[in-house]
């Protein structure tokens, strides 16, 4: 099949789903051409951007230019690149977008683009959104002809708790004309029925690792050690960092020997420095910043515990199911988290860790408490945090389960 996949930038070092269903896709034969709104400096990459040469796939919607000699030039390459004076076909598709009404999401030339690479390579058999707010805007394409195949829609969290909630029928649009739906967990397939979308169009497709890059080991701690608490996230509302914050302190304060560690940056970050300060907790807790894959593997390996403690931000947003407490878990990691949209669908409460109300640190620190105070437990909970990865959210597995969809909307 060949499958164009629409995406925000490219690439995104935090969207190893998005980068594992591409390459899993290539792996099984299928061509994939990428379509991504604009372009993401970063200094760190997945090894497999080099490896499947994917920036040779991807085609940068933001470079395209609408205006003056550079707009000439991009159409007079476009024209000879789809061999243009010789087919009256191009010609015509020029003509009719050209001269067409164009679709808000998308100016003439990038929909021109689209339709001569179709042109050039052969038609999509398959067109995939890795959010809804792409959806949104894909599906126009669809109903204009430019796209005229089957499109499937990923959702995986914001894209759902916030634009759902702050603007009526937002998607009505998208979930009349769009095939399928693929949210990443149950709550947020409830969501979609809730706000009018077909339930024969829904079908839950997890997020899924590679179970092989993370190498599980039980969890010990040894006598006079500190317990190792690991936060990887975004500094956001949503990631509930500061609560996070707050549960260690409390540890502390009670004469609990504690190393808390929390790998990520974002806008957030000189608040919560302030907030570490402020508690007096400088010496024990560590905002360590980005780190790449090797780099958080290191961590991993050095961690007792994964601290995640998701919140409902103010603007209704939410996650889906956090990939990093997937890794942590394939690694034996117990978990203590928050029951925070599909987070209870992934760590079983009293099995493979302990689970919070959003923003309640002391309810935080009692999980804690209970976790460590139950060490010898931990081998136990990370076997079976594991198993969980294991059976329910193998990338492979789940790469396989998406073709099958493919395949089921195609016939």
């Amino acid at each position: 099949m060949r499958i164009a996949f629409f995406v925000g930038a490219f690439p995104v070092l935090s969207e190893t789903f998005i980068l594992n269903q591409i390459t899993g896709l290539i792996d099984r034969g299928h061509e994939v051409d990428i379509y991504a709104r604009g372009r993401r400096s970063v200094d760190v990459v997945h090894p497999e951007i080099a490896e499947y040469r994917l920036l040779d796939k991807v085609l940068y919607l933001s470079d395209i230019p609408e205006s003056g000699l550079a707009r000439l030039i991009h159409l007079f390459r476009l024209l000879l690149g789809s061999k243009a004076f010789s087919s009256p076909v191009v010609w015509k598709k020029t003509a009719r977008i050209l001269l067409s009404r164009t679709p808000t999401f998308l100016p003439k030339l990038a929909q021109l683009t689209i339709a001569l690479r179709q042109l050039k390579d052969g038609p999509y058999d398959i067109v995939h959104s890795q959010y809804g707010t792409l959806g949104k805007g894909v599906i126009s394409l669809k109903t204009s002809g430019l796209l005229p195949v089957k499109h499937l829609t990923s959702f995986r969290g914001h894209d759902i708790t916030q634009h759902l909630t702050s603007t009526e029928g937002f998607y009505d649009q998208l979930f009349k004309k769009g095939d399928l739906f693929l949210p990443v967990s149950k709550s947020l397939k409830q969501r979609l029925v809730d706000r009018g979308c077909d339930e024969k169009k829904i079908d839950v497709l997890h997020s899924g690792i590679n179970c092989d890059r993370f190498r599980y080991q039980p969890r010990f701690l040894k006598k006079d050690e500190p317990v190792k608490i690991l936060t990887v996230a975004r500094l956001v509302e949503m990631k509930g960092v500061s609560y996070g914050i707050k549960a260690v302190a409390r540890l502390i304060e009670s004469g609990r020997s504690v190393c808390y560690r929390v790998a990520g940056d974002g806008a957030l970050r000189s608040e919560l420095e302030q907030l570490i300060q402020q508690l007096g907790m400088g010496n024990s807790i560590q905002l360590l910043g980005w780190k790449d894959h090797q780099g958080l593997a290191q961590l991993m390996d050095d961690t007792h515990v994964l601290l995640t403690p998701s919140v409902t931000a103010s603007n209704g947003e939410q996650e889906g199911i956090p990939n990093v407490v997937k890794e942590a878990m394939a690694m034996g990691i117990p978990v203590v988290g928050t029951f925070h949209s599909g987070v209870p669908e992934l760590v079983e409460n009293g099995v493979s860790g302990y689970l919070a109300p959003e923003r309640d640190s002391d309810k935080l620190a009692e999980c804690l408490v209970k976790l460590i105070n139950n060490s010898d437990k931990w081998p136990e909970m990370g076997k079976a945090g594991r198993q969980k990865i294991e059976d329910e959210f193998d990338m492979n597995k789940l790469n396989d389960r998406l073709v099958e969809l493919y395949r089921s909307v195609v016939t």
